[in-house]
């Protein structure tokens, strides 16, 4: 059966030396690997040229039933970046999402939304003239509740500390016994309530403030944001962090030390 497919480039691996492995997320399907041809006379070149990461590609795929990797034969680019591969920060950014994404998106069943969120991301990031620097943060945030882990920044308020592995904000009893000695307030007389966690994957005081500020970032206001180098290497490291309690291997990534160097 044919089937016209409109998909993002995950990832290209080198299966031997006629063929690569490439991998799509597919607006229809989800995640799917092909293998195509690594010819390497002039189409070959011209092939290899247009399926760069996070391409975005059509094609009509004849779907074998009795095939574990199906055929990519012929395929056209449906939108053309304009500045992606050609910007140097824009084509460090664009190597550091397709690992992130392919690392993500291992097991992910369609999802027609998740998939023009990442497109129209994309599409922004190629117009994209000045504050490319929050760009990776702010798409990274915007991500999580189409994935499913959005904490509800609603519950936080000040001395509340935010649990990495439950997803959740929650009164930090630490914080608030400190408090009472420090207001000279008995603790006795005082009810002192929550819970907390008995592990270590908690951010607490700022941290916990700033995830919860993360939680209301988005395209239209990451402007705004002020951040050191420093700021934006130990944001990007806790969100990595947040990501891989949830899909283990997802914070494990190559481009991360040029990421750090780049927009330290």
């Amino acid at each position: 059966m044919t089937e016209k497919l409109t998909a993002i480039v995950l990832d290209i691996t080198r299966h031997n030396d006629k063929l690569n492995v490439i991998t799509l997320y597919t607006r229809s399907r989800g995640r799917l690997s092909f293998l195509s041809p690594a010819g390497a006379g002039k189409n070959g070149r011209l092939r290899q040229a247009r399926l760069q990461p996070l391409a975005v590609i059509e094609a009509d795929i004849n779907f074998r039933n009795s095939s574990e990797l199906q055929r990519l034969g012929s395929f056209s680019l449906h939108n053309v970046w304009r500045d992606l591969y050609f910007n140097p920060i824009k084509q460090l950014m664009t190597l550091f999402l397709s690992e992130f994404l392919n690392k993500l998106l291992r097991a992910t069943m369609p999802d027609e939304n998740l998939w023009d969120f990442i497109y129209k991301s994309l599409t922004l990031l190629d117009n994209m003239q000045t504050g490319i620097g929050n760009f990776h943060i702010t798409f990274l945030s915007s991500l999580l509740p189409f994935v499913g882990i959005q904490p509800d920044h609603t519950q936080y308020m000040p001395g509340f500390l935010f649990d990495m592995q439950s997803g959740t904000f929650r009164r930090d009893n630490l914080y608030l016994e400190n408090s009472l000695l420090k207001n000279h307030v008995s603790e006795s007389k005082t009810h002192i309530p929550g819970h907390t966690p008995d592990h270590s994957a908690i951010l607490t005081g700022e941290e916990a403030r700033f995830a919860a500020t993360l939680c209301r970032l988005n395209f239209s206001n990451m402007r705004a944001l002020r951040l050191s180098g420093q700021q934006r290497v130990n944001i990007l490291q806790r969100l990595l962090q947040y990501y891989s309690f949830h899909f283990p291997g997802s914070g494990n990534l190559k481009s991360l030390d040029i990421i750090h160097e780049l927009f330290h």
